[in-house]
């Protein structure tokens, strides 16, 4: 007699598709799909992920090849041809159920599991040769965001984001309605479960050279053409952060200008002030001054100080005090000669009180005025007039005792009068 899956004896109880015993099959949903994407020769690639609870699984190659299917945990635990090791097809007690790997040598390969898995898995590749192309097939439990109509779908791969040198495609999570498959909000669908956005390389090979051109350096003038500069190197993008320099050669002509004019327009009248003069004096309050010229640029021609703005013209001249002057003093001439010719007299010389400039002051003070006058003595020589035979007072002058005692005795005509007055004197 028939056993039904509820294990009584003719019952028609059987398995749905979610392997749920008298089921509708409404509980999960059925995954299925082709990774036929073109691989790089080398290395794991992913294929599919298979949900904790999982049934019904069935992986298989579309056709023979060199290249391996690989079953792994979503950790770094493989379980099959895992770590570049090819393992012998044979049953494999993985995730809580048995999968069977069938390797025929004319057919192609195959992964397969009655369900449920206990935890979820990874399916991969392992790329010898180009992907003929992988078909997967397994029933999975509705997750809350299918059972609210909604659920989180991969895209199509992006496109490279560098043409060479190294580039990366994304696969972006959407969240999509599950009568029309129409791409919603996000909020629509549980976050918890939402997958990662994978990522890939791609366009690995590096550039063609082409020219690099650096910034434009400042115009040299400001008007009346200047010119200014730049860098241009031939580089060769290698991978995404290497770039390697060329001979130029490498690049395709012309090579772009390293110099251009700038600023060609006529410069407009302006103010040039020339280099302050020293200051004047040098000591005390004295002042700077410069000379101020309207012309057309740096180095144009001169024009009328009428064309140029007045009211941004510079100042000529400014303030400066390079030290204090010495204060005024007392400047004395040479003495002059003695009043008297013989004997005792007097010799005079000019005192003045002048500043450092020369200029007559009163500031200096008077109890350091130098003397102007002083005492002189002449010494007395003799003459054919001093005989005492002949030197006598001529007897027609009376007033010789005045000119001894007015000291006028130095005069020589008084002297020759009053001789023998004189004598000794």
């Amino acid at each position: 007699m028939h056993v039904g899956c509820d294990r009584i004896l003719g019952s028609d109880a059987r398995e749905d598709r979610c392997r749920i015993c008298g089921g509708d099959g409404s509980s999960c949903e059925v995954i299925e799909g082709v990774f036929n994407t073109s691989l790089p020769e080398g290395g794991y690639e992913e294929v599919v992920r298979i949900p904790k609870g999982s049934v019904f699984i069935h992986i298989q190659e579309l056709n023979v090849s060199l290249n391996y299917l690989v079953l792994k945990s979503k950790g770094d635990q493989y379980f099959i041809n895992g770590k570049l090791t090819i393992d012998t097809p044979r049953r494999f007690n993985i995730a809580g159920t048995t999968f069977h790997y069938r390797r025929p040598p004319d057919e192609p390969e195959t992964l397969e599991a009655l369900g449920p898995t206990n935890i979820s898995l990874v399916v991969m590749v392992l790329v010898r040769e180009p992907n003929p192309g992988i078909h997967y097939r397994f029933s999975t439990p509705m997750s809350r965001d299918t059972l609210s109509g909604y659920a989180w779908h991969y895209m199509s791969w992006s496109r490279c984001s560098a043409l060479c040198a190294g580039g990366v495609q994304t696969q972006q999570v959407v969240c999509k309605k599950q009568a029309d498959h129409s791409v919603v909000y996000n909020h629509f669908c549980d976050k918890k479960s939402k997958p990662k956005e994978k990522k890939r390389a791609c366009n690995m090979e590096p550039c063609a050279p082409t020219w690099w051109v650096g910034e434009w350096s400042e115009c040299s003038r400001s008007c009346n053409g200047g010119l200014r500069t730049r860098e241009v190197l031939c580089k060769r993008k290698i991978s995404p952060m290497e770039e390697k320099v060329q001979d130029d050669i490498a690049c395709v002509l012309p090579r772009p200008p390293v110099t251009e004019p700038c600023n060609n327009h006529t410069c407009p009248p302006e103010w040039l002030a020339l280099d302050w003069s020293e200051c004047t004096p040098s000591c005390g309050p004295g002042y700077r001054h410069r000379v101020i010229l309207c012309k057309r640029g740096e180095n144009g021609d001169v024009l009328p100080e009428a064309q140029c703005p007045k009211h941004s013209r510079p100042t000529n001249r400014v303030r400066c005090n390079l030290q204090r002057c010495p204060p005024p003093q007392w400047v004395t001439g040479p003495w002059g000669e003695c009043s008297a010719h013989c004997g005792l007299g007097q010799e005079t010389r000019t005192v003045q009180c002048l500043s450092h400039t020369g200029q007559p002051s009163i500031e200096c003070a008077e109890g350091q005025r130098p003397a102007a006058m002083q005492q002189c003595d002449s010494k007395c020589g003799l003459s054919p007039t001093d005989n005492p035979e002949e030197c006598k007072d001529v007897n027609t002058v009376a007033y010789c005792p005045l000119v001894l005692r007015f000291k006028f005795c130095s005069r020589p005509y008084f002297r020759q009068m009053c001789c023998k007055t004189c004598q000794g004197h």
